[in-house]
């Protein structure tokens, strides 16, 4: 895959914000198997918060499963992630 330096952006620091708000509640979530309880505690935030972020990332947790809604913020970094490894990695 050929991959444009020139498309390649730096994330503004709200998307920046956001990626880190799905790493970290994914993380959560799967570490407590789903509990939004204990994902809440273990983040220090309210349950409420914990549902607000979901619902704002598209993320849900059924039957063990992480499901997130493809935002054109992930794609961005999926974008950005294979320049990363194409460009800057050493071989």
């Amino acid at each position: 895959m050929n991959i444009d330096p020139e498309r390649v952006q730096t994330l503004t620091l709200s998307e920046a914000r956001d990626l880190l708000d799905i790493v970290c509640l994914v993380n959560a979530l799967l570490h407590n198997e789903g509990n939004v309880s204990h994902a809440a505690e273990e983040l220090d935030i309210s349950r409420r918060t914990i549902y607000d972020l979901m619902d704002r990332h598209g993320i849900s947790f059924t039957d063990g499963k992480i499901c997130i809604k493809i935002s054109p913020l992930l794609k961005h970094v999926e974008l950005h992630a294979r320049y990363i490894e194409r460009y800057l990695t050493p071989k």
